[in-house]
């Protein structure tokens, strides 16, 4: 946990170091680590978006090119969440045999977050650590038509990878912003994780004003 809070907090310093040990190949790793976030169920919260916005900086500064991060990286995230769409949908039931695992609970939110929001949540999701790891598993899962599915994945993944991308081309060279980025992201993640426990706390109060 404390090194995978250190590649969050300081995903510019990791990716430096990435880009001057291995070069080119920084690129075959970017969409690795992009692909296993949004393809492996198991892997619910990785350090995609400092690793992107830290990406954008770096495109910034001449040293990763941005026509090559922003095909590369979304077609890793798309392909990802396809990925794991078919996981829920032909494997999902799996894990559910111990319906009382962290897993199991954790995937019922996610389930829950499916069926309100609709395919909607499959877009929206990416903006959340772990729910754009659970959505698309939650989708296959409840056997979402992949004809649906598919514009709402494209469209999510597309306005993910472009967001924290060109936010780390645009301002990432920003002094300020370049000295404070671990303080930005601890506040960006701490932030998420209100919204995303203020939308559990709400759905837990509503079901228990209803029995």
């Amino acid at each position: 946990m404390a090194e995978l809070l250190e590649w969050m907090t300081h995903a510019d310093q990791m990716l430096g170091e990435l880009i001057s040990r291995y070069g080119w190949a920084t690129y075959l790793i970017l969409f690795l680590i992009i692909f296993i976030e949004t393809g492996l169920v198991v892997i619910a919260f990785f350090p995609g978006d400092g690793l992107l916005f830290s990406a954008g900086l770096f495109a910034a500064s001449g040293s990763l090119e941005l026509a090559i991060l922003l095909p590369l990286l979304s077609i890793a995230t798309i392909a990802g969440n396809t990925s794991n769409y078919f996981i829920g949908r032909y494997l999902g039931h799996l894990f559910f045999k111990n319906k009382n695992s962290v897993w199991a609970r954790q995937l019922e939110k996610a389930h829950q977050y499916h069926e309100r929001y609709g395919p909607w949540a499959v877009a929206l999701s990416r903006f959340f650590p772990f729910m754009r790891t659970l959505a698309p598993f939650a989708a296959g899962l409840s056997r979402m038509s992949f004809r649906l599915f598919t514009p709402y994945n494209i469209l999510g993944g597309l306005a993910w990878i472009c967001a924290y991308l060109l936010a780390g081309f645009f301002f990432g060279e920003i002094p300020w912003v370049k000295s404070h980025f671990g303080l930005i992201f601890s506040g960006l993640l701490v932030g998420l994780l209100l919204v995303f426990l203020y939308g559990v706390g709400k759905a837990l109060w509503h079901r228990y004003r209803q029995e």
